[in-house]
């Protein structure tokens, strides 16, 4: 309902403010057949995307920008020995709002009304600053981190003033995170508390429109001689769930929650010559926890993390970063799933090679348990608009760390990606 009166808002002012404009139309295909690299090495993936975006620039301060992605996953149905009636549900198709906006951009003053994504943050690799829109986690949000935010209706405006940057965002309807479904890869693994006992999951996708629900976030980037800094505060509901269990007649009913939140942080991105410094420092305050005692709860708690880093660019042909990051809780709880302080190592490199082939290689390790991930790609363009992709996902550590949990989930896959474009005058 919301995104279907944003689209009416659109339309309407887009039509009031004439013609003459120019409409930028991007079409992207990706095709990817993958198998598990872990016995039983079976079908992981065979998937097919189709994404449109759509921008027009009006002659004016105007622009409209909207656009989908559509996928079908036919792995799940053709591997139903592995993927349980869940994830064949819902999780074989979808389709998916993109950007959905209208813009009013000029001098100091920007304002952007519906669905858009807003990135907060410098770190590469994982989600930390990056607190405003949801995140599509059914693949444990691996791969383009722009293609795994799920876009928001929202208000975003901008005010430049002597180079200094103030930003308001107020979100009428939050929309949380995309869990995957029981059964599936990366899936919650409520089979370690409830073994015997059959059970049900529900996540909250949404919740209502109302001022009860609302949130909002400011962030301050002040003008500093080169460094990029910026003063955030967010105030909304938790995109990552907590679960709740009850026990009803035999059966686990399993419930993911949303509670509301506060975020205060600081993000900091300081070239050296042909070094980068970057840096996070943010303040979770009253964030939920999960704890087990017999059935899942939760319990609130302050969080801090810190994230610092550093990047070594050579031209635009090569890049090489190394992160640390760790994430300290300020309460101790019995059964708690978590603990208190956790740490990761995160090493990154892009490379590119002969004709313009690309190896990317994210390392990630995680002192606290020993655990890691790897994720290689290696790309070849074999055209203008068409790149062959070969890609690994490799989980490793023990059955009850952080990685290697999902050490049977590893994965290799071949991928072919079309880029289609054009610029029309209306």
């Amino acid at each position: 309902m919301t995104n279907a009166l944003i689209l009416c808002l659109c339309l309407c002012l887009a039509s009031s403010i004439g013609l003459g404009a120019i409409l930028e139309s991007h079409i992207d295909t990706q095709s990817r057949i993958g198998y598990h690299l872990v016995a039983p090495t079976d079908l992981s993936s065979h998937r097919h995307e189709l994404e449109i975006n759509n921008i027009i620039r009006f002659p004016n301060p105007w622009s409209l920008g909207f656009g989908f992605r559509a996928l079908v996953e036919a792995a799940y149905a053709s591997n139903s020995s592995r993927y349980s009636e869940p994830v064949r549900t819902r999780d074989s198709q979808d389709l998916i709002l993109r950007d959905l906006y209208l813009q009013y951009k000029e001098g100091p003053l920007s304002l952007k009304i519906g669905n858009q994504q807003v990135v907060w943050g410098e770190a590469f690799g994982f989600y930390y600053a990056d607190l405003v829109n949801p995140k599509d986690f059914r693949d444990f949000g691996i791969g383009p981190l722009e293609k795994n935010r799920l876009h928001t209706p929202m208000v975003n405006v901008k005010w430049n003033f002597n180079e200094n940057i103030f930003q308001f965002l107020y979100v009428p309807k939050p929309y949380f995170n995309k869990s995957p479904a029981i059964g599936s890869d990366f899936a919650f693994p409520f089979k370690k508390f409830f073994p015997i006992q059959p059970h049900t999951f529900t996540d909250e996708r949404t919740l209502s429109l109302g001022t009860k629900s609302s949130e909002y976030g400011v962030r301050l980037s002040p003008s500093l001689n080169g460094a990029d800094l910026s003063i955030i505060y967010f105030n909304y509901f938790d995109r990552a769930p907590v679960y709740i269990s009850e026990n009803s007649s035999g059966n686990i009913e399993i419930t993911g929650k949303h509670p509301r939140m506060e975020t205060y942080g600081l993000t900091l991105s300081l070239p050296v010559n042909v070094l980068v410094l970057r840096s996070e420092l943010l303040f979770h305050r009253n964030k939920s926890f999960n704890f087990f005692d017999g059935d899942l709860d939760s319990f609130k708690a302050h969080q801090i993390v810190g994230v610092l880093g550093l990047d070594y660019i050579v031209g635009d042909r090569w890049r090489v970063g190394l992160q640390f990051s760790e994430n300290y809780r300020d309460r101790t709880v019995s059964g708690a799933l978590d603990i208190n302080s956790t740490q990761l190592v995160t090493g990154h490199g892009s490379f590119t090679l002969y004709n313009a082939q690309i190896l990317d290689l994210l390392l990630a390790y995680a002192p606290h348990d020993g655990s890691s991930l790897t994720e290689l790609s290696y790309s070849i363009p074999l055209s203008k608009r068409v790149e062959l992709l070969f890609a690994a996902d490799l989980f490793n550590g023990s059955s009850s760390s952080q990685f290697g949990l999902f050490h049977p989930s590893s994965r290799g896959y071949i991928q072919v990606k079309t880029y289609l474009g054009n610029e029309t005058r209306l």
